[in-house]
């Protein structure tokens, strides 16, 4: 099977992707809002209780994909570029991809659930 180079690296990544998001949680500098929005996201994509069921194909983990996407974008940018450099320790190429993913799979996002989350840390 022929994986795609973007998709290889970003999995090498996901350790530094995981201390990325558990270091942005605890960073004061961090707006406290985003913060706790984004470990509410965390929560929800693992705690069995959705607003959609799992065992609905399809729709059932799209739920929790968008929520958490939108919410790790919202604290990625919160904590700014220099700060997010700062608790990144895997490569530059492979934040850059890692960011350009957030944000395409950010625009499969509907509107309605972007909006929802911005209101909720505003």
């Amino acid at each position: 099977m022929n994986v795609p180079p973007a998709f290889r690296q970003l999995a090498s990544a996901l350790p530094a992707t995981a201390r990325l998001v558990v270091r942005l949680l605890g960073d004061q500098r961090v707006d406290k809002r985003h913060r706790v929005a984004a470990g509410a996201a965390l929560a929800y994509a693992v705690v069995p209780f959705d607003l959609i069921p799992d065992r609905i194909p399809f729709l059932g983990k799209v739920d929790d994909a968008a929520i958490v996407v939108v919410a790790l974008t919202r604290l990625i940018d919160a904590a700014g570029a220099d700060i997010v450099r700062e608790h990144w320790d895997a490569d530059a190429e492979s934040l850059q991809t890692l960011l350009g993913l957030l944000a395409a799979a950010g625009r499969l996002v509907p509107k309605r659930l972007r909006f929802a989350a911005t209101a909720v840390t505003r």
